[in-house]
């Protein structure tokens, strides 16, 4: 079986980034290998110019992933998420507004957010810091990665979010 295809079909199958590490472990290839043909399939991904992409991500990771122009058009497609509405709501307010006090977030989203902070922070994809009596939440490298963002500063997540909502915008006029 020809290996670069397979790791092909492992980024495809993962739905998730996966490290070069671990595609050796599983696949019982040296890492170099594997990160050689990460970078290949990434390229050929990239000359193909097609709505697919394979992304290099913060932590070293590979995902294959919908080029964001993409992904609005095809929402109605994807496999329903685990996410509950009402905790992406939480989610995107703290993405769009953070840093952003935590008695900020339970004034907008009522007191079901502490349920919501709670499961986020476990998930790794918020992180509070202690500030007077509450907390100031911000998103997390993990939510970057998730999310495909290039960045985890905040500006940049904020601008991302922005951009997103200004195309909506654009789209119900």
């Amino acid at each position: 079986m020809d290996e670069k295809k397979l790791i092909e079909a492992v980024l495809f199958a993962a739905g998730r980034p996966v490290s070069s590490k671990e595609l050796a472990s599983n696949l019982d290839l040296p890492t170099r290998d594997v990160t050689r043909m990460l970078k290949e399939i990434a390229s050929e991904y990239e000359e193909r110019d097609g709505p697919v992409t394979v992304a290099h991500t913060i932590k070293d990771e590979y995902v294959m992933q919908l080029r964001d122009e993409y992904t609005e058009m095809t929402e109605f497609y994807l496999p329903k998420a685990r996410e509950s509405r009402a905790l992406l709501k939480t989610l995107a307010l703290i993405a769009y507004k953070q840093p952003i006090e935590q008695s900020l977030v339970v004034n907008f989203r009522g007191t079901s957010a502490y349920k919501h902070l709670k499961e986020l922070e476990e998930r790794k994809l918020i992180q509070r810091r202690p500030k007077e009596r509450t907390y100031i939440l911000t998103t997390t490298k993990e939510f970057c990665e998730l999310y495909g963002l290039k960045s985890t500063d905040p500006d940049a997540v904020k601008d991302k979010f922005a951009s997103l909502l200004e195309g909506r915008k654009d789209d119900e006029s």
